[in-house]
């Protein structure tokens, strides 16, 4: 894993080289919080908020989910914000009508509580060019999925878990002849994307802005691209939480989206927590 630039105290640990973190102690029991408008919350979307997909397109958010993530909008006052790997028009088409501050492509791109657009300029030509390499090198590979976005490819191997080492050496080989690059290696996934603001970045970005601002930080993630927003949280004394097993520097964990889920029910409202619970049970 490639990391960017990082501050605090925990970001000492990660280098450009490193394609994991150290692993700590996380906590497996949550704490009970108090007043929910006293925090802001980001949330990674894939292996978070839903199961991860053999293919990315393949996601379908449910009106359960729409309507938890509203419930939690309201319940901290508005500070919430989705902090992806995927395209922002893309996290926006997966949750329409709901609209959210987001950042996309892990930190690439960043949408701000106030509707404005933060993004470095992109040339969109470098991401065709590698993306057809991409798609030649595995035209013949079934089940390797060449996905584009806006200033990344990424090549999934979900499907075919015996070609992660020759993803690895086809996106190696592209960072050898451009030092605009960086590689980021996720859950069955590796990922090309032009240099620029890592999910710390963008978490440390919207706590300088209301609604965020004072608040203290709630990150939850699951894949190693969210160690620098876990790294950023514990360094204002926040709360990191990791789903799933895996080295981390996340000070809590809990085992899946749906533990998660019900420790964020939590901070809602009780009539808030009745119409969730309502339905979930009319969707069954």
């Amino acid at each position: 894993m490639k990391w960017l630039a990082a501050s605090g105290d925990d970001r000492s640990m990660f280098d450009r080289s490193a394609k994991a973190p150290t692993e700590l102690l996380a906590q497996p029991d949550l704490p009970v919080l108090g007043d929910p408008q006293t925090y802001c919350i980001f949330l990674d979307f894939d292996g978070t908020l839903v199961e991860i997909a053999d293919r990315p397109e393949d996601v379908r958010i449910d009106p359960t989910m729409l309507q938890f993530l509203e419930n939690l909008r309201d319940a901290s006052g508005r500070a919430l914000a989705l902090v992806s790997g995927r395209d922002i028009g893309v996290i926006d088409r997966l949750i329409h009508p709901l609209i959210l501050p987001v950042a996309g492509v892990h930190g690439l791109q960043r949408r701000d509580a106030a509707g404005r657009l933060h993004s470095p300029i992109i040339d969109q030509s470098i991401v065709e060019a590698i993306a057809a390499e991409a798609a030649a090198a595995f035209r013949l590979e079934p089940g390797v999925v060449i996905e584009k976005k806006t200033g990344a490819v990424a090549i999934h191997f979900r499907l075919r878990p015996d070609f992660e080492k020759p993803c690895l050496a086809f996106a190696r080989k592209i960072l050898r002849t451009r030092s605009d690059l960086n590689l980021i290696e996720g859950k069955m996934v590796c990922e090309i994307r032009l240099s620029g603001s890592d999910k710390g970045a963008v978490v440390d970005a919207f706590l300088i802005e209301r609604p965020f601002k004072g608040k203290t930080p709630i990150f939850a993630g699951d894949d190693a691209t969210d160690e620098p927003a876990f790294a950023t949280v514990n360094a204002r004394d926040g709360l990191s939480i990791k789903v799933g097993a895996g080295p981390t520097v996340a000070r809590f964990c809990v085992k899946t989206i749906h533990d998660l889920r019900d420790w964020l029910e939590g901070l809602m409202a009780p009539e808030q927590r009745q119409a969730n619970a309502r339905n979930a049970i009319g969707m069954t």
